[in-house]
């Protein structure tokens, strides 16, 4: 069963029309095939993204509905909705510099909740 499914893949990957028609196959090339599946299982590439994307998450606390926020580019307040996703950039007290979207802003710690771990 298992030589069966491998040779169909390997029938595909060679370039052959006719996957049920054994008339006339093209030779599978081994190495190429090899090579191909090697590509295909080897996981280090996602290993190294997962591990650059590990890090906790962040959003603005829901006990209200809203917060005026200090926007640190344009220095004036906005009215951001709670529960938004931010970034904290430069931790401190009492306010940390956080990133919303592509703005940055001054937020009070206590308005910053942490969820966990993504």
């Amino acid at each position: 069963m298992k030589d069966d499914f491998i040779n169909k893949l390997k029938t595909i990957l060679s370039g052959s029309k006719s996957i049920e028609n054994n008339q006339e196959q093209k030779p599978v090339d081994e190495d190429m095939v090899n090579n191909f599946m090697n590509q295909i299982l080897d996981a280090a590439w996602l290993e190294e993204d997962l591990k650059a994307t590990h890090a906790p998450c962040y959003y603005l606390s829901t006990k209200s509905k809203s917060y005026w926020l200090m926007n640190t580019t344009s220095k004036s307040l906005f009215n951001i909705k709670c529960g938004i996703e931010i970034i904290p950039i430069e931790p401190g007290e009492p306010n940390t510099l956080c990133l919303i979207g592509q703005s940055t802003y001054s937020i009070p710690n206590i308005y910053i909740v942490c969820s966990g771990w993504n």
